[in-house]
């Protein structure tokens, strides 16, 4: 009997061997050196970001779903920013952005392949931006209108401010007419323009914006702490998750005004901090967050490519659940894109599954 026992759990433990091996074949296909990148050799070209990044994570995500179905991504990790949406758009092979042209590249990145991307991912204001030529799109001149979404993938950013308890500020309003040097961490134009905070007034008193490039504890230090953020060690994110825990916070409120002002931002909605997010967050408190953000194609992408993302997205959507940043597949939401249309192949696909009409 022991001998039957053992020979079953051998015969067992083989089969789960078989299967693990099986998976990595499967999920894991070899490149094809001999074939050049691009969709039609299913070696499609995917302008991410960084390792730890948002659009970093939605690029590793996509290229190990479509590794079921026998793509193999090659995923640029510096295609960060706006880099990504113009390299797309003009159709341009990626380059070392400033600050890392050195080639000297760090953990979280690596030298861009030599191809012109086929796929990228941002967020739906920066891809507004490049579509209406705003923001930081506006000193090109132009418009790009060649973009076509292929899933909208949602995940929680709010719009955050607080200020060390040691500084005595406990209200955006007190910056302006402080004279004492105020260090920023982070920043956004708007708040800023509401608040009368202007920047070389801050240098003036000794102050100013807090270098990326300072140590943690030197901007963990800082006076005053501004933008888009999460409880996670992204480099996006990271001085949340610094400044939480090394220095005593004070979460502040915007005033209703310009709440109602950045609700109205492309990609912005209303929403609420809730408690506990950070520690130093004692009470629910009224914002906005960035939900939404696209993996998208150009509008020349084959009909059976953004069908095949499209399908391997949903099909293994428990992938967005392994990562280090919260992302939300939601078949309501993944095909709705108020401005820049759908790929034709995902709303087939979409259609299919009734995830739209």
């Amino acid at each position: 009997m022991r001998i039957i026992r053992r020979c079953l759990r051998f015969a067992v433990l083989a089969f789960a061997v078989s299967l693990l091996s099986t998976h990595a074949q499967q999920s894991e296909p070899s490149p094809k050196p001999n074939l050049p990148l691009g969709i039609a050799a299913k070696q499609p070209v995917f302008a991410g970001a960084c390792k730890a990044c948002p659009w970093g994570i939605l690029a590793k995500v996509t290229a190990d779903a479509l590794s079921y179905y026998g793509y193999h991504t090659t995923i640029c990790w510096v295609c960060w920013s706006n880099y990504g949406p113009r390299e797309m758009a003009d159709k341009t092979k990626p380059v070392l952005p400033e600050g890392v042209a050195d080639g000297g590249v760090g953990e979280y990145t690596e030298p861009p392949p030599d191809a012109v991307p086929d796929i990228s991912a941002t967020s739906e204001s920066n891809l507004l931006d490049a579509w209406n030529g705003t923001g930081p799109y506006a000193k090109d001149g132009k418009q790009r209108r060649n973009y076509r979404v292929v899933a909208v993938i949602r995940t929680t950013t709010y719009m955050l401010a607080a200020a060390s308890k040691r500084s005595g500020i406990t209200s955006l309003t007190q910056i302006k007419n402080r004279q004492q040097p105020t260090w920023i961490v982070g920043g956004n134009d708007e708040i800023f323009k509401y608040y009368g905070i202007d920047v070389n007034d801050l240098k003036a008193k000794g102050g100013g914006i807090m270098p990326t490039t300072a140590s943690r504890e030197k901007r963990a230090s800082a006076d005053v702490f501004l933008g888009t953020g999460l409880l996670a060690n992204t480099p996006e994110q990271r001085s949340w998750y610094e400044a939480s825990q090394l220095n005593d916070l004070v979460f502040l409120d915007f005033d209703e005004p310009l709440i109602q002002q950045l609700a109205r931002v492309p990609g912005f909605v209303r929403a609420t901090v809730p408690l506990a997010l950070f520690r130093g967050v004692d009470r629910p408190i009224p914002t906005v967050m960035r939900p939404n953000h696209f993996i998208y194609v150009r509008d020349d992408a084959p009909d059976d490519f953004t069908y095949a993302v499209a399908k391997a997205l949903d099909e293994h959507r428990e992938l967005f659940q392994m990562q280090l940043e919260p992302w939300y597949y939601d078949p309501k939401t993944v095909a709705v894109s108020a401005v820049i249309s759908l790929a034709g192949g995902a709303t087939k696909y979409y259609k299919e599954k009734d995830y739209v009409k």
